[in-house]
């Protein structure tokens, strides 16, 4: 089975098109592209653009992020972290409080599956760390293509009390701005909140993400079929899954 992994392409039809005559692929991966192909499903997710002045963007921010950000800078006394230049030590140490994180908050991720993409992917990887005290409080990887930065996944400490949980939510949201920040130097365009689900299970995220001031854009994800191989593959996969 030959797999294209395509990531935010702004022009897919293009490429499916081409592919189909080349007959060189089965299949065609696809994450938050422009276009509806056979068998995507809709990708919501909130962008911000950085384009725009950093002042202009935080003034986006809802108030009370603002206020919390400020506060971290004024108080908190953390550590900022970013690496761009990431080696398999630095994904398992991601991967083992990922780990802990995903049992804890019962997220559900396929953790293996997790950490092959991030090996897959380290060359467009970034990793952001918020430390107080040694302790890392958040942890946020994103995925870069010097255009887009966009947040893959995250991990926070477990607050033992109200105090500690306060720490954490403003670690988190300081955190996002300071990679905001960051990406905006190095000339990328967008900051990718990395979806919402707009469904109520999710409501708590989703209103979290909403406060940065993003736009929402609508894309398209899934196993686009290019061969009849890759169809009959498709079709399997989900006749398997209605059987579990």
């Amino acid at each position: 089975m030959h797999i294209l992994e395509c990531h935010y392409h702004d022009n897919i039809r293009l490429l499916y098109n081409d592919l189909i005559k080349k007959s060189e692929y089965d299949i065609l991966k696809c994450y938050q592209v422009d276009t509806q192909l056979p068998n995507l499903q809709k990708f919501y997710t909130l962008q911000i653009n950085l384009n725009e002045n950093l002042n202009d963007i935080f003034k986006k921010f809802a108030k009370n992020t603002r206020n919390e950000i400020n506060k971290c800078y004024r108080d908190d006394k953390l550590l900022f972290l970013i690496n761009e230049k990431i080696n398999q030590k630095d994904i398992v140490e991601f991967i083992i409080l990922f780990n802990k994180f995903n049992k804890f908050k019962n997220l559900g991720t396929n953790v293996n599956e997790l950490e092959k993409s991030l090996v897959r992917k380290k060359e467009n990887i970034a990793f952001f760390k918020a430390v107080k005290d040694n302790r890392i409080v958040v942890f946020n990887v994103y995925f870069v293509d010097n255009n887009r930065a966009r947040l893959k996944c995250s991990v926070s400490l477990r607050g033992e009390d109200g105090k500690e949980r306060n720490l954490i939510g403003r670690a988190n949201r300081t955190l996002h701005f300071e990679a905001i920040s960051f990406f905006k130097e190095k000339g990328y365009k967008l900051y990718d909140m990395g979806g919402v689900s707009l469904t109520e299970d999710k409501m708590g995220i989703d209103s979290f993400k909403s406060k940065f001031g993003g736009i929402l854009f609508t894309e398209w994800e899934g196993n686009c079929p290019i061969s009849m191989k890759g169809k009959l593959f498709i079709e399997l996969y989900k006749i398997i899954n209605k059987l579990k």
